[in-house]
């Protein structure tokens, strides 16, 4: 009851966030007025993490390489920040977005678990734990600071339902930004915003989010025929349909630069 909220004190609100994709809570601080609606305030962590320009660069491209399903890119920066011992380099992409299961070798039962939104269902909780030891010992602390403020940024979102496509393009954005920038600082940005270069890359980067939403919707209905044509159906099942996904996208991108807020385009 709102009006009985402004007599009183709210109470301390407490909210489901995710830390690299598992839930926990962190407190969260009520504002109360008498005179004013109640509102929420958000109190991170106090904590910032430093990482380098060449780091940050390699996980520009980790997600390039994930957003454009290329796995021979994707294998290549994830072992540059876990090492290749045990193949735990493979969990990487996953942990940034369950949708980035192109980024190695796919089963038709990865399809449906990143239709949903989960890890694959053979993945196991010491495996996660082995692969973020590995990613301490290879990328050092400071990288695992980052996973965990997008874990607690993702957390947030899914709270609000906030479509996980719409996630991906904000992480295609500002990677397609950050390596404009290492390709050729002098040119990535001008006077009025970014170079033609860049906003053309910016473009291209929100239809290959949108090419990878439809590509797992259309194939996870028939993960059960993939399943029974044996391994690497599923990439080349998704080879088949990308012209048909690349169609879909533009027209999706095209229809959302007419309907969607500004700040939700790149």
């Amino acid at each position: 009851n709102l009006k009985e909220k402004k007599k009183k004190p709210l109470p301390r609100a407490k909210s489901a966030t995710e830390e690299n994709g598992k839930s926990h809570h962190k407190d969260e601080v009520s504002a109360s007025s008498t005179s004013v609606e109640p509102q929420i305030v958000l109190l991170d962590h106090g904590l910032y993490h430093d990482i380098s320009d060449e780091l940050r660069a390699d996980f520009c491209e980790l997600v390039r390489a994930s957003v454009n399903r290329d796995a021979f890119s994707a294998r290549k920066m994830s072992i540059k920040f876990c090492g290749e011992s045990g193949g735990l380099y493979r969990f990487f992409p996953l942990v940034l977005s369950p949708w980035f299961v192109f980024s190695s070798d796919v089963t038709a039962a990865d399809l449906q678990a990143a239709r949903k939104g989960a890890l694959p269902p053979n993945t196991k909780l010491e495996d996660i734990g082995k692969f973020l030891i590995s990613l301490h010992d290879e990328g050092g602390t400071n990288m695992l600071g980052v996973l965990h403020s997008l874990g607690y940024t993702r957390g947030i979102l899914n709270d609000l339902k906030f479509p996980e496509h719409l996630r991906l393009r904000a992480f295609a954005k500002f990677a397609t930004l950050g390596l404009a920038e290492r390709v050729n600082k002098s040119s990535a940005m001008v006077s009025s915003g970014v170079s033609s270069t860049v906003a053309i890359s910016l473009l291209l980067a929100q239809v290959r989010v949108e090419v990878l939403k439809w590509i797992i919707a259309v194939l996870t209905p028939v993960a059960p025929i993939l399943a029974i044509a044996g391994k690497g159906s599923p990439g080349l099942a998704a080879a088949m349909v990308s012209p048909a996904a690349h169609g879909l996208a533009a027209l999706a991108v095209f229809i959302a630069r007419l309907t969607e807020h500004p700040e939700l385009m790149c």
